[in-house]
């Protein structure tokens, strides 16, 4: 899958003016390569083109994060989000998700929102709206439905974005799951930083054990938590959330 690069992009290596053969019959030799504008030579020197254009060299970039699993700018990438030949991130058919749908929305996804108690195929956008119990109401908002796949009810604690459709089962999927959990490892909890401005000697999370972000304590070493978000969530988010709300008014 090939998502176009973000129209706004800026330049990320300084061009060196007008390629001389791009307008030769012959063409540029050099192709993706060529560091020279791909363009014609402007009107004035002061000409706005030759500030936004880009590239071959640039446009021809592939990023990174794309190629290892997920980019969280998506359709907003600089960069062109394809695979290389030589790259490898599982066994997978490189043209299987040109086939894949959003179970919700039918649009084919930028980035998928992986469940990791089932295999429906949703776009990360449908799939946390489905979750997000801030626009629920009444028994749904009560009941635990929302944490489960809206196509089959499988429950899943988690949705992992990533750029690639991943089965359960798969190498890809357990890999995709491990990186998103190490990345969010590395951005402390704002439940448990808020907490130890309360009760230093009690922090809490609701998410407990189960929670992706850090948890540190004063001396650095990781706090680790008795229980996970089944117990925390139901025995003590409501009186958290209260107070939390009351401070931030």
């Amino acid at each position: 899958m090939d998502v176009p690069i973000a129209s706004n992009r800026p330049q990320t290596s300084r061009p060196r003016g007008i390629c001389r053969y791009h307008q030769a019959p012959r063409g540029c030799f050099t192709g993706d390569k060529c560091k020279f504008l791909h363009a014609k030579p402007p009107e004035s020197p002061d000409s706005e083109s030759l500030k936004t254009s880009v590239t071959p060299y640039d446009a021809a970039k592939s990023c990174r994060y794309y190629a290892n699993g997920y980019c969280k700018r998506g359709s907003e990438c600089w960069f062109r989000h394809v695979i290389e030949p030589n790259a490898t991130r599982g066994t997978k058919n490189p043209g299987i998700e040109e086939e894949l749908f959003c179970s919700v929305c039918l649009e084919k996804p930028v980035t998928f929102g992986l469940l990791d108690g089932c295999n429906h195929v949703f776009c990360i956008q449908c799939i946390r709206q489905w979750r997000d119990p801030s626009n629920k109401h009444g028994d749904l908002a009560d009941s635990m439905n929302m944490k489960k796949c809206p196509m089959c009810r499988s429950p899943s604690k988690f949705v992992t974005p990533s750029s690639s459709f991943w089965s359960s089962g798969e190498e890809g999927k357990a890999k995709a799951i491990q990186a998103y959990k190490e990345s969010m490892a590395k951005v402390p909890c704002r439940y448990f930083q808020y907490s130890k401005l309360q009760n230093r000697k009690k922090p809490f999370c609701p998410f407990g054990r189960d929670c992706f972000y850090r948890h540190l304590n004063g001396d650095g070493t990781p706090y680790i938590f008795r229980d996970g978000v089944d117990v925390y969530m139901r025995v003590r988010i409501s009186s958290f959330l209260r107070i939390f709300c009351i401070d931030s008014l």
